[in-house]
């Protein structure tokens, strides 16, 4: 009854804290920081800010707020006028439709204001003016249209404004002028058509503004004489995706205010011409012209108003154009070039169009998906690569180009500028064939290349090539130093003295068996060596030569045959990928220590796609620095390695595998891990369980502190339960009593249900133990053989009975004796021999029965006449045959039973006595006889 009380008022007690908590949303998170108090109440849904529970704060002492994403919360002028010190402010995605120029009174010392995801339409004046303090004020994505003149009146600190992503039209005189210290400005993504010429007035020290994404065509309409008259400082100007004309000029009078201005990003018109009015740029280093590209064509005069300016970068992303020879003639500083994504310009006319830049030194040039929509493959030859050759650039990247081939001598003739100077080299993800020197010239040239990438090409059958993947090795003068040793079975492969990166992935289509090992006799400053998808089929080899090497990639090769010495001499690696490795996993399971045994440094192992079932969880015991490991898309069903060895593991990527839950005791590995620093577990793919067994794992993965990757909250996954039922760690959690309730009492009904049945079953045992104690304890000892009477605990082996008449005594006395105790050795008990006469015969009786193993009676016909032997002495032997001793009694017949007359006491005595025990003997039977031989073995028997 107490318990049911007790019940009862926890039940109250519950309803009653629901239905207060339904009242008043309690922050969910606070916490102090140096000089006050942080308080987050985003994503509360909150309507009120009474509704609001901070209960054991001072909201005098809070500096920050936050009360972002409550898409119901109703803002009232003074609603936080307690908030004296508050200075910063969070009210981004709520449904704000409205401020009045009292909304923010009493927050004095604001400094950051949030407005941005609202559905504000207008800002009113002076909304901001109680704001002196306030320095970056954010009010992008609403639905501004128009701003009053002195909406930003008495904002002489602010720094950053944003109104990018509303409906402003029209930026009239003056709306910014009391912004002096605005330093960036976002206009962007609005419907901005014209700006008045004193629209910029007052922002003497802004920096960086963005007009981009409006309708501001390039016109003197648009933009009027001067009007940037008053952004001397500006370094930073973007009015890109504004103009789609494809015709027209640069309006005159507008930029040439700019004299502090980096970088310029610009639309532009079929033919481009920046004339006098960029001449006063002479600080712009930059040009980006990729966005909204719409030039076919740059003549020799296209960029003469900057030939007197720094200007050092131009970006012709996404343009497809034709570039006279001179157009770069007269831009001195120019120092990085891009033409990326031109997808109907030849690389080779980009390549011709660097006349103007021969003999200057650049830093990079990069030509990346050009002509790849062109229905033909291009062929670099030394004819188009001639000025290329006369520029001392560090970086050329020529990728994605759908280059077929690159002659012999378009890109390594010695001595050259370009040989001399290019550090880094990237010819990847083309489909070159043909003559493979350039490319082996490129990985054994002795100038100062440090990167090469070769990676990616969609063919590479060319001739040369064999000679790496060939098994006769013919083709050796393209491997200096080394070369191929039939005794030694080594390779050489000679890489630049100063190469730090080599990338070879998927150069060749199929790299035949190599029975050899690689040596790099070179590279000693080799870092980063990719193999990746080379068509492996023999990984019976060893790297020597690379240890300095700290990243390997060996991805998608075939090495189910490999032998466990390949990484033995790669001291300094930090870095290895194995994915898609073709492992046998009969090897991992048993060799895979010993592949791993002697690169201890290693941090990062990539281990996935390999359709690993199981693997020695002991293998990478020796990588204890070890920081990331992915095991995914394999077929694992319980955990791939020890966590016990990796106490600085950051990284786990167990998806996409089988595995239905985590034990517990790994659970608490990964726990241990996420308490010492950041640790991220990825679970996704797995077909886990939501089972009964394995909800404690379901709600593990909820309350861990361990990163996971689960869809949507991070810790939600698709699971199945018992019944096949397919549901989300989410959905269980949501519903976690029902779920605990119908596990939990599937197993307090079968606890129960095994309860009662021990009960029914010990009430049933204690009525069989009480109702025959005796013969079960008789029993029991008979069972375990536990203080059973022996033969070795009597005097005699056994008491023989037998009448007073003188042949019986003879039988007994002679021929028994000789027969039985002296052939046999059994101690027989006969009375004429042992009784002292005068003895009381009953009181004998009984004491030569108690000390005797066996009584043996020898019935004839005399026998059948003594009272005493046949009357007496056998109801004696009947009474001590017992359950533990059922073999007491022998009888003897030395007559026919059917010549005998009735004894009672004798019949009821063969009825306890076994078939065993009765022997039928003739008087005149020898000694030697075998009977006598049964005899004295069922006297000295135990049983």
């Amino acid at each position: 009854m107490k318990m049911m009380n007790r019940m009862g008022f926890v039940l109250v007690w519950f309803l009653v804290a629901s239905c207060a908590s339904s009242r008043d949303v309690v922050c969910r998170s606070r916490s102090r920081a140096q000089n006050g108090t942080l308080v987050d109440c985003s994503h509360t849904q909150v309507t009120s800010l009474s509704d609001v529970g901070i209960s054991g704060v001072d909201v005098s002492d809070v500096i920050l707020l936050d009360l972002s994403y409550n898409q119901q919360l109703e803002w009232r002028s003074g609603s936080l006028s307690g908030f004296s010190c508050l200075r910063h402010l969070n009210l981004s995605h709520n449904d704000l439709q409205e401020l009045d120029r009292h909304a923010f009174h009493g927050l004095e010392e604001l400094e950051t204001l949030d407005l941005s995801y609202n559905n504000l339409t207008a800002l009113t004046s002076r909304t901001f003016a109680n704001l002196p303090h306030l320095q970056r004020l954010l009010l992008d994505h609403n639905q501004v249209s128009s701003l009053e003149e002195d909406v930003f009146e008495n904002l002489t600190h602010l720094r950053h404004l944003d109104l990018g992503h509303n409906h402003l039209q029209v930026l009239y005189n003056n709306i910014f002028s009391s912004l002096a210290h605005l330093n960036w400005l976002g206009l962007g993504s609005n419907r901005l058509q014209r700006l008045e010429t004193g629209a910029m007035t007052g922002l003497d020290r802004l920096i960086n503004l963005d007009l981009s994404d409006n309708k501001l065509k390039l016109t003197s309409s648009v933009y009027p004489a001067w009007v940037f008259a008053s952004l001397g400082q500006l370094q930073l100007l973007h009015l890109e995706y504004n103009d789609d004309d494809t015709n027209g000029e640069y309006p005159d009078n507008v930029f040439s205010d700019l004299v502090s201005l980096t970088l310029l990003s610009i639309d532009t018109f079929n033919e481009v011409h920046f004339g006098r009015d960029f001449a006063a740029l002479r600080s712009i280093h930059t040009l980006d012209l990729s966005k909204n590209c719409q030039i076919n064509h740059i003549a020799n005069t296209s960029f003469e108003g900057f030939k007197n300016s720094t200007l050092s970068f131009i970006n012709f992303q996404f343009c497809s154009l034709q570039i006279e020879a001179c157009a770069f003639c007269e831009l001195p500083a120019l120092d990085r070039l891009w033409f990326m994504h031109s997808h109907f310009q030849t690389p080779n006319h980009i390549l011709e169009s660097l006349y103007g830049l021969q003999h200057q030194t650049m830093t990079e040039i990069k030509l990346h998906g050009n002509g790849d929509y062109l229905p033909f493959y291009h062929v670099i030859d030394s004819h188009s690569a001639r000025y290329l050759r006369n520029i001392c650039v560090k970086n050329f990247t020529m990728s994605s180009c759908n280059i077929q081939r690159v002659a012999g001598n378009a890109l390594t003739v010695q001595n050259t500028p370009f040989f001399r100077c290019v550090e880094h080299l990237d010819v990847s993800m083309n489909a070159i064939i043909g003559d493979s020197s350039t490319l082996l010239k490129m990985m054994t040239s002795d100038g100062p290349l440090r990167s090469l990438a070769l990676q990616d090409q969609i063919r590479f059958t060319i001739t040369g090539a064999q000679c790496l993947v060939s098994q006769d090795f013919r083709c050796k003068d393209y491997f200096r130093d080394g070369g191929y040793d039939e005794n030694t079975y080594t390779m050489g492969f000679r890489t630049p003295m100063n190469i730090s990166y080599l990338n070879m992935s998927s150069i060749f289509p199929h790299l035949n068996p190599l029975p050899v090992n690689w040596t790099f006799p070179s590279a000693k400053h080799l870092k980063i060596l990719d193999l990746s998808y080379l068509g492996f089929a023999n990984c019976r080899m060893t790297f020597y030569g690379l240890e300095n090497l700290e990243t390997l990639s060996l991805n998608g090769n075939y090495c189910y045959n490999m032998t466990e010495k390949m990484l033995d001499f790669l001291d300094s690696l930090t870095k290895l990928s194995l994915s898609n490795f073709g492992f046998n996993p009969l090897f991992l399971k048993s060799r895979g220590w010993r592949l791993f045994e002697n690169v201890d440094q290693l941090q990062f192992v990539d281990l996935s796609r390999n359709d690993l079932p199981f693997t020695d969880p002991d293998m990478l015991r020796v990588q204890r620095r070890l920081k990331e490991l992915d095991f995914s898309y394999n077929r694992f069903q319980k955990m791939p390695v020890n966590l016990d060895n990796h106490g600085d593991l950051r990284m786990l990527d167990l998806s996409h595998n089988s595995l239905g839950t985590l034990t517990s005791s790994e659970r608490s590995a990964l726990d241990s891990l996420a308490r010492r620093h950041a640790f991220s577990l990825k679970l996704l793919g797995n077909p886990l369980e939501c089972a009964c067994y394995n909800l404690d794992m379901v709600q593990w993965l909820w309350l861990t502190s361990v990163s996971l990757d689960g869809e949507g909250r991070q810790a939600n996954y698709t699971c199945t339960t018992e019944t096949g039922e397919v549901t989300s760690t989410e959905r269980v959690m949501a519903q976690w009593m029902s779920h605990w309730r119908r596990c939990v009492g599937v197993q307090m009904f079968g606890i129960a249900l095994s309860a009662l049945l021990l009960q029914l079953l010990a009430i049933v045992v204690t009525f069989i133990v009480v109702r025959s104690w005796t013969q079960l304890c008789y029993a029991w000892k008979a069972i375990r053989r536990y203080r059973l009477p022996r033969r070795h605990h009597f005097h005699r082996d056994a008491y023989v009975v037998y009448s007073e008449a003188q042949d019986d005594v003879i039988l007994a006395c002679v021929t028994l004796r000789e027969a039985v105790e002296e052939r046999y050795g059994v101690r027989l008990l006969l009375r004429d021999r042992e009784e002292l006469p005068g003895s009381v015969r009953a009181e004998t009786v009984v004491q030569h029965i108690d000390d005797s193993w066996k009584v043996v009676l020898l019935v004839t016909l005399d026998f059948s006449k003594d009272e005493w032997a046949c009357g007496f002495t056998v109801q004696q032997a009947q009474r001590n045959i017992t359950d533990t001793m059922p073999d007491r009694v022998i009888v003897v017949f030395f007559e026919e039973p059917r010549d005998l007359p009735a004894m009672p006491s004798l019949q009821l005595l063969l009825r306890m006595v076994p078939e065993r025990n009765i022997l039928h003997v003739h008087r005149d039977t020898p000694p030697q006889h075998q009977v006598w031989k049964t005899l004295a073995d069922l006297i000295t028997t135990e049983h």
